[in-house]
């Protein structure tokens, strides 16, 4: 498309040239130097050239087409659009042919394909409807137009196609997420569930310890009481064990009186017992 763009401009400043040579020399030579310095790429001052030139000669649909031009190249494409919109209404059937031709150009640079489209096809048919037509200019621009079309055509295929993998890709990352987030609450639920779960542990384990301080308490205040009662025990203990002792020495004095009275009773025995065999004295 870049190709056939310059092939088309390089064709519109040959038709000015040729064409303005019989005009006078004032608007043609603004007019060519305005071809030379696009020609140049110098588009600012061949907007310069032709803006003048159009000041001292309204309503010239050749010298719209090629400002139209200038502005196309400047990256001003809205101002461009107006002025080939106005070449296509142009009573001239070439020149409105060649405004068509690139106003589709210009509709492809802002992304308007379908706008585009319409604009080659109709390039096509005014081309088919010329009489008497220049055969080889303009049927090199019904070729070009039909190959802009089908150019037009594959690419917004592609940028469908790549649209659908996007929106395919898009569903399913929002498909992923929608899981991520069901797996996320999941986990949320999970975690609440581990959470009441440590917590009643935890208050259960509290209880037990309070169940047990409790019962260390008990048994504290049993050895307690066991420690105050004690010395009363003891007490007893020792009455009882002194009495177990009186009771013992009570028992020994009696076996000793009865001890000592039996020795008594022996001696006794003994003594008469001497007496009776006392030997006899002979005094003689």
């Amino acid at each position: 498309m870049n190709n056939w763009i310059c092939r088309l401009n390089l064709f519109v400043v040959l038709f000015f040239s040729c064409t303005l040579l019989g005009w006078i020399d004032p608007l043609a030579d603004k007019i060519r130097e305005g071809n030379i310095l696009y020609n140049k790429g110098k588009y600012d001052e061949a907007l310069e050239r032709y803006v003048t030139a159009q000041v001292d000669s309204q309503g010239m649909p050749e010298l719209d087409f090629n400002i139209a031009n200038v502005q196309y190249k400047r990256d001003k494409y809205d101002e461009a659009l107006q002025l080939f919109e106005k070449g296509i209404k142009s009573e001239n059937p070439e020149m409105r042919v060649k405004a068509c031709f690139n106003l589709g150009n210009t509709l492809y640079r802002q992304n308007k394909m379908k706008e585009a489209l319409d604009c080659y096809k109709k390039v096509i048919d005014y081309v088919e409807e010329i009489e008497n037509k220049d055969t080889k200019n303009l049927e090199t621009l019904k070729n070009d137009a039909r190959y802009n079309h089908e150019f037009i055509e594959k690419k917004m295929q592609e940028q469908e196609q790549q649209q659908q993998s996007q929106n395919q890709k898009d569903q399913q990352q929002k498909e992923e997420s929608k899981k991520d987030d069901k797996q996320s609450e999941e986990n949320k639920g999970e975690d609440k569930q581990e959470s009441q779960k440590d917590k009643k542990q935890s208050e259960s384990e509290e209880a037990g310890q309070e169940n047990k301080d409790r019962r260390d308490e008990s048994t504290n205040q049993t050895e307690e009481d066991k420690q105050k009662n004690q010395p009363l025990d003891q007490q007893k203990q020792l009455q009882a064990q002194g009495q177990r002792q009186m009771s013992r020495e009570e028992a020994e004095r009696l076996l000793n009186a009865l001890n000592q009275s039996e020795k008594q009773s022996r001696g006794m025995v003994n003594d008469k017992q001497r007496v009776q065999h006392k030997p006899v004295e002979k005094d003689w």
